[in-house]
């Protein structure tokens, strides 16, 4: 008995049966405890993968407030296994509940929360519950089956362990140990464990498979690791692209909104007399901005389309000369209705309009974007961005920003135009006031200056520092001319003298001739000396009187004047005043009339 005790096999056995019990416990907690965390593992990324699957979803349905989609959403969440309970809450108060309430304090459950964000802004948060107390009860009754194996497999271990012992151990765990020694963490190449190894359903079995199934779990995690840094790397180089993306495209609003304020301020202080010059450098610069070939204003003029402006980056552009817009209907049409038109294909006019087809691709246009000029709703022209080589390429956020520049020039043509018609009608409005002013100070009869510019002249002639004179000229007997021969005979004389007087070449250059009344006339002559006066008075007198114009009621049978005048020495005619120096030369010419008429009496400086 005592060498029963004391023998390989008892110690063997005892030894095994004690090993075997622990490491069946062993394994058994391992095995548990890494049940527990795989389960906890599983159970946490299939949440999470779910969850962030549905999030942009959740966003949408939670912005566009679908309560609907967001309850469908919700419970096919709730549906998964381990998940206690989903709630949902937005920013604004809006909240949505399935399953147990959830607590800060509530042991129960292990809770994640997930942010709902929507266009770059959080807007709620998602909050999943794990129930815990469902995942302890499946582990236990997984502990119940591990128990349940593994004491079964060690009491028939312990059964045969005395006659397998020295067939199956050390040759098995043999095998164990190279297989164990070919594992490389850093290959992880395929291996197996020999089939011997796991063909019995022992301890050394068992530990061949974990080993196995270890090895092979590793090496799912090193697969998964890879995939996981693969798709890492794929979404790390689609957010730099979408970065790019966005940084070129705030660059690129940034830039077209500082040339729509630096054009806006050139469109207020252009001068509309150089608009040609500034609307070719701002096509220059839109053309630019928008990647575009050409840029051009085109105005609609008697059913024709003229380019106002047209800017090209390749050389010898077409233009389109006197195109009738009759060739254009549909466009004109569309742009009734809509300010803008976007045509990034102009094949697909061709069946529909093959008229405007045909204008566009007579000019090699390919793809347009214009944009209806209008004033009260008539179309007054276009302003045209269009390639001829390749695509348009066009966006909502070129949309937006041709319209506020379409905006700006349509508002700089319109003013153009207002001060165009102002300027014309300014222009109509001085001539008017220049024929008015020649009618107001004309003799409608003679044509001759009447008394209003005659007493400004005389007025500054007074006031002024030259020598000057005056002559007052009185047709004689020229009523009963009018009641001999008529009113409209009258008129004629007054017509024949006025000429005479005008065309005789005896008036000095500057010397001015007026109608003061109705058969009177008036001269002021600057720059003269007195006989000079005496003279012109008299060829004037005698120019009259060789028209010979008959007068049966005058004793000298023919028209003749009286001239009376004064001669306005430079010494004492500023302190004159007008109406003396009228009244003195009426003086004179009544002095004339009284000699016989026919007659010139000149008084030279009477007041000195």
């Amino acid at each position: 008995m005592k060498h029963k005790n004391h023998s390989i096999s008892h110690r063997m056995t005892l030894t095994i049966i004690g090993v075997s019990s622990f490491f069946a416990v062993l394994t058994m907690l391992v095995q548990l405890i890494w049940n527990y965390q795989d389960s906890i593992d599983n159970a946490t990324a299939d949440i999470r993968e779910y969850s962030e699957s549905i999030l942009p979803s959740i966003a949408k349905s939670l912005w566009d407030v679908d309560r609907s989609l967001l309850s469908d959403l919700l419970s096919g969440l709730g549906m998964m296994p381990m998940v206690s309970s989903v709630n949902l809450e937005s920013i604004d108060g809006v909240a949505m509940q399935l399953g147990r309430p959830i607590r800060g304090s509530d042991g129960s459950q292990t809770l994640f929360h997930y942010a709902v964000e929507y266009q770059e802004q959080q807007i709620g948060t998602l909050t999943v519950g794990l129930d815990t107390n469902k995942l302890y009860y499946e582990l236990w009754q997984q502990l119940i089956i591990i128990v349940l194996g593994n004491g079964l497999k060690t009491l028939l271990m312990i059964y045969l362990i005395l006659t397998l012992v020295r067939l199956l151990v050390t040759s098995r765990l043999s095998a164990l140990e190279g297989f164990a020694n070919q594992i490389n963490l850093h290959s992880l190449k395929k291996l197996s464990v020999p089939e011997a190894i796991v063909a019995n359903p022992d301890e050394i079995g068992h530990v061949a498979q974990s080993l196995q199934a270890m090895y092979q779990r590793i090496r799912n995690d090193l697969a998964l690791n890879k995939w996981q840094q693969r798709a890492l790397q794929q979404q790390q180089h689609q957010l730099e692209r979408l970065v790019e993306e966005r940084t070129q495209e705030l660059n690129w609003q940034s830039r077209a909104n500082q040339l729509l304020a630096e054009i806006s301020l050139q469109f207020l202080n252009m001068d509309t007399l150089r608009l040609d010059e500034g609307l070719a450098e701002i096509s220059r610069k839109i053309g630019v901005l928008f990647d575009v070939q050409r840029v051009s204003i085109l105005e609609f003029t008697q059913g024709q389309a003229q380019y106002r402006s047209l800017w090209a980056s390749e050389p010898n552009a077409e233009q389109i000369q006197g195109i009738s817009v009759e060739n254009v209907t549909l466009l004109a049409q569309k742009f009734a209705t809509e300010s803008i038109l976007v045509i990034e294909d102009i094949g697909s006019l061709k069946s529909l309009s093959p008229k405007e087809y045909g204008v566009m691709r007579s000019v090699g246009i390919c793809a347009i974007a214009a944009f209806a000029i209008k004033n009260a709703g008539n179309l007054l022209g276009l302003l045209s961005l269009s390639t001829v080589t390749r695509p348009l390429n066009w966006n909502m956020q070129k949309h937006i920003m041709l319209t506020q520049f379409a905006a700006a020039l349509n508002e700089l043509l319109l003013r153009a135009e207002k001060e165009r018609q102002m300027l014309g009608l300014q222009q109509a409005l001085v001539s008017v006031n220049a024929q008015l002013q020649v009618m107001a100070e004309t003799d409608e009869l003679t044509g001759l200056t009447n008394r209003r510019p005659f007493t400004h002249t005389l007025e500054a002639v007074l006031q002024g520092k030259v020598p000057a004179g005056l002559l007052m000229l009185d047709i004689d007997y020229f009523k009963r001319y009018n009641d001999t021969y008529g009113h409209l005979e009258g008129d004629s004389v007054l017509k024949r003298v006025a000429e005479a007087l005008m065309h005789s070449g005896i008036l000095p250059q500057g010397a001015l001739l007026a109608r003061i009344g109705g058969e009177e006339f008036a001269i002021v002559l600057e720059r003269v000396t007195p006989g000079q006066l005496g003279a012109i008075a008299n060829q004037l007198c005698y120019q009259v009187a060789e028209l010979n114009i008959p007068h049966s009621g005058s004793p000298m049978a023919k028209v003749t004047t009286s001239i009376g005048g004064v001669y306005l020495a430079l010494d004492t005619q500023s302190g004159l005043k007008m109406a003396d120096v009228l009244r003195r030369a009426d003086m004179c010419l009544y002095q004339a009339k009284d000699k016989g008429r026919n007659t010139v009496v000149v008084e030279i400086n009477p007041w000195g």
